[in-house]
């Protein structure tokens, strides 16, 4: 929709300027630069105010100094006339008092002598454009006050915003749509309609298409200001003025509600189990190809869950029809809490036959989980109105891309599994490709055996010592976790820590090797060994936990040990979580004496902007650069770079990995003191590092004779 312009003015400057050459000379550049203005010229403030009030000119360029009227009294005069008038002054450097009047006058532009001409052109175009954005303006104004007067006695409600999406008009027909009055709805944003059933992407869309110059159709769920929801169909529009440039939006929005309530009665009927409410069949293979389309596109995994209820037949023909209906209602309820994310589909099939999508999952151990949770929850009494019955069921679970790429094919695979799960007995599950069943089986063995190693005290905590090569001393030690299992045997952290991460075990486990850790090295203090810190690793789902600090403080106080003699490592990735909370928390361990470092430094989101921000004492070099920096230039330069990054920061740094004398010497020579690698030693359980604390002699037989000259 397009404003048309009135018939345009042109605009006129005044110059006034008491040396004609100056006057001369300017008046020719204004009038190649702008050949559409008309120029006025004046030989001094009195003459300039005269042809002010007989012309009204819209832009007023004068010199300060000048005779019978300088050029601050004509600007105070001029303003009094109009106070809108645009003035630009000329001024030497040594005009200061007069600049500082022209500025409590209200002059909008002022320049220095010897005269800038680009200065000078560019505030004159200034002054131009802002004297044509208030003239369209003006008839844009117009136009719209007219358009309202037009349109009030529409049948279709209409909607006028400007460019920020703030309504300046709505007529009578909105009013009676939405209940809101015109002074009511005039100044907000159309979202006070909103009642959340419209999707963020979608009104992303119109916005995306007004602002372009384009048309948008489409519906909306609105809510009336009672509160009750209405549809309407709708279209937006941009307004534009003369030039193209949009101004305005205009929305007209026509009451569909009957014919959409009549629609979802027949889509309800058509889509929807009468039963239980569920998706059908139908809508579940409409679901199902949409799911598919997506994981084809985006490569991810989506499995599909085939069960039915164990013995229904013989509870419907013994019990009746209605108590067979109402135990199929009261377990598709159970089946739809325990598949809660919005995306998942809960469809009855037919009978007593279910089927379950669930779309974009991680892997097969999530579908796994969501069948467990339906047999545990099948696990417990359906109370029915009269009689309380149990009932359990078998799962098949197949998943793409690995046991079909089709709609059919899934299905029926994920049937297959379900009656392979019968054949071995009764609430269970199966998946239908047998590699991922035993790699499942194995999981959940894992998972089940973690939840238990720590009640039967299976963890043990090893020590990597990590050195000052120029002293010679331990100066903390890293504490590791191992998990002795008692059929599987020492089980390292790559092996099970993802595990505790993804079921939150992390939690409990990071709390036990904290406090053993405290005690530990409370216990060498008290064997009089020199003080140093002990390490303990934070994970980010550690980190997430609102009482952190308060667990931390706690086990220093009952291990009795100082906060000055822990470390916590932390690695760049809590960066990306929430900034302000994660160095809020830092801050707090911080305040308590705690010792902070960052791990694996330089391989996550390395940035000088939070570095600077964090309460940390030291950075530590990933063993990625450490390994190849004799023989790779570029690991080299990377290590020298965080060196010179904790120095310049007044941090301590530390290497990791180091294995061999040419690698220690190296860092060295880079001016990295203190390190740790298998150079000095493995990880060690706590009486070997008892021995290591012990051993004067064993710097010596390591790495201190290489150091000295």
């Amino acid at each position: 929709m397009k404003i048309p312009d009135s018939a345009t003015i042109a605009p006129t400057l005044l110059y006034v300027e008491d040396d004609s050459d100056t006057r001369e000379l300017i008046s020719m550049v204004i009038t190649n630069k702008f050949p559409d203005v008309a120029l006025l010229t004046a030989a001094n403030g009195l003459e300039g105010l005269q042809l002010f009030k007989s012309h009204g000119p819209d832009i007023i360029l004068t010199d300060l100094m000048m005779p019978l009227m300088d050029g601050i009294v004509m600007a105070r005069e001029i303003k009094t006339l109009n106070k809108n008038a645009k003035i630009i002054v000329i001024s030497a450097h040594n005009d200061t008092g007069h600049i500082l009047e022209a500025i409590d006058i209200g002059i909008n532009h002022y320049v220095l002598k010897p005269i800038n001409l680009a200065k000078l052109l560019t505030v004159i175009k200034q002054c131009l454009d802002s004297i044509t954005w208030e003239r369209q303006l003006r008839e844009q104004g117009e136009y719209i006050r007219k358009l309202s007067r037009a349109v009030e006695q529409s049948p279709v409600a209409i909607v006028i915003t400007d460019t920020a999406g703030t309504i300046e008009y709505v007529n009578p027909r909105f009013t009676q749509l939405t209940g809101y009055a015109s002074a009511e709805a005039v100044g907000k944003k159309p979202s006070i309609l909103k009642s959340g059933e419209t999707t963020a992407d979608e009104y992303g869309r119109l916005w995306e298409t007004v602002n372009a110059g384009g048309e948008w159709w489409g519906e909306f769920h609105n809510r009336k200001k009672n509160g009750d929801l209405f549809w309407v169909s709708a279209s937006v529009s941009p307004i534009t003025n003369g030039e193209g440039k949009i101004t305005h939006f205009i929305a007209f929005q026509e009451d569909i509600t009957e014919q959409k309530l009549a629609g979802e009665t027949i889509r309800q009927m058509a889509y929807y189990d009468t039963l239980t409410g569920l998706p059908n069949r139908s809508l579940f293979n409409e679901l199902m190809q949409r799911a598919l389309a997506q994981a084809h596109r985006h490569n991810r995994l989506l499995a599909v869950l085939f069960l039915d209820l164990d013995r229904f037949k013989v509870i419907n023909d013994t019990l009746g029809h209605a108590v067979g209906d109402q135990l199929l209602q009261a377990a598709a309820q159970r089946l739809k809490e325990c598949c809660r994310r919005d995306r998942d589909t809960v469809a009855r099939r037919g009978g007593d036959e279910f089927i379950i999508l669930l779309p974009d999952i991680d892997d097969v151990q999530e579908a796994v989980r969501v069948a467990q949770k339906i047999i545990d929850a099948f696990s417990l009494a359906f109370v029915l109105p009269h009689i309380e019955l149990f009932i359990s069921t078998c799962i098949g679970i197949s998943i793409f891309p690995h046991d079909g790429s089709d709609t059919e094919t899934l299905v029926k695979n994920a049937d297959m599994a379900m009656y392979r799960a019968k054949e071995q007995g009764r609430n269970r599950y199966h998946l239908y490709t047998s590699a991922m069943d035993i790699q499942a089986f194995h999981r959940l063995a894992m998972e089940n055996s973690l939840r238990r190693a720590l009640q039967r005290e299976e963890f043990l905590l090893y020590y990597q010592p990590k050195v000052n090569i120029k002293t010679g001393r331990i100066v903390c030690n890293e504490a590791l976790v191992r998990w002795q299992h008692p059929e599987l045997g020492m089980i390292l952290p790559q092996q099970f820590i993802p595990l505790a991460e993804d079921t939150g075990l992390i939690v409990p486990l990071g709390e036990w090797v904290l406090r053993t850790a405290c005690s530990q090295n409370k216990a060498w203090q008290k064997a009089d060994f020199p003080p140093m810190r002990v390490a303990v690793n934070l994970s980010p789902r550690q980190f997430q936990q609102p009482k952190l600090a308060e667990m931390v403080e706690h086990a220093l106080a009952d291990a009795g040990l100082a906060p000055a003699w822990l470390e916590l490592e932390v690695t760049e990735s809590i960066m990306l979580q929430n900034m302000e909370k994660t160095i809020g928390t830092l801050q707090r361990l911080n305040n308590l004496g705690i010792h902070i470092s960052i791990d694996d430094f330089g391989t996550g989101y390395s940035s000088l902007s939070y570095i600077k921000k964090l309460p940390i004492q030291t950075l530590k070099i990933d063993q990625s650069f450490v390994s190849d920096i004799t023989i790779n230039l570029d690991d080299a330069a990377i290590a020298t770079a965080v060196i010179t990054l904790a120095q310049s920061l007044r941090l301590n740094v530390i290497a990791e990995g180091v294995e061999t004398l040419e690698q220690m010497e190296l860092l060295d020579g880079l001016n990295c003191p203190e390190m740790q690698g298998y150079f000095f030693s493995r990880p060690l359980p706590a009486p070997k590092v008892t021995g290591l604390l012990a051993d004067r002699q064993w710097p010596n037989l390591t790495w201190q004779s290489s150091t000295m000259h």
